[in-house]
């Protein structure tokens, strides 16, 4: 039986009135796979969007040139769901990309001499894709 409707003046017309906490934990239980699979999508298109601006930051002045491309195709999405919690991960393995992003005054390992300024293409990024993740997760809807 669906729980009475919500009494209260200012209640949203879909609203319901629990009075009885075993009839709430049931209807969060069942909200909970549609609940999680929103969430996935969410972050899964935001982490996509995020690694889109990265590469698009990373294309030139004034983040990083281009020379061959593959600093840009190495970036990757990894987006997983364990124990109620989703995480993604927008990462990659090149080695320079530390370096891109922060810069490099001094000698490296074998002896060469760098003052390589930072060319920022990582937090810009994460800065503009931020604000509208949160939206979307507290809306419930992608933009």
């Amino acid at each position: 039986m669906p729980p009475p409707a919500n009494p209260h003046p200012n209640a949203h017309p879909g609203a319901a009135a629990f009075r009885d906490p075993i009839t709430l934990a049931t209807s969060l239980v069942r909200m909970a796979p549609a609940v999680r699979s929103r969430t996935r999508a969410i972050t899964r298109h935001h982490a996509m969007l995020l690694r889109a601006r990265i590469q698009r930051n990373a294309s030139g002045r004034p983040g990083p040139n281009v020379i061959t491309g593959q600093y840009r195709a190495s970036w990757e999405v990894k987006v997983t769901v364990s124990g109620g919690r989703v995480t993604a991960e927008v990462s990659t393995q090149a080695p320079q990309s530390r370096r891109l992003e922060y810069g490099f005054v001094g000698v490296d390992r074998i002896g060469r001499h760098y003052r390589q300024p930072p060319y920022p293409h990582i937090e810009p990024a994460f800065r503009q894709t931020e604000p509208a993740y949160v939206d979307a997760l507290e809306s419930g809807v992608l933009g």
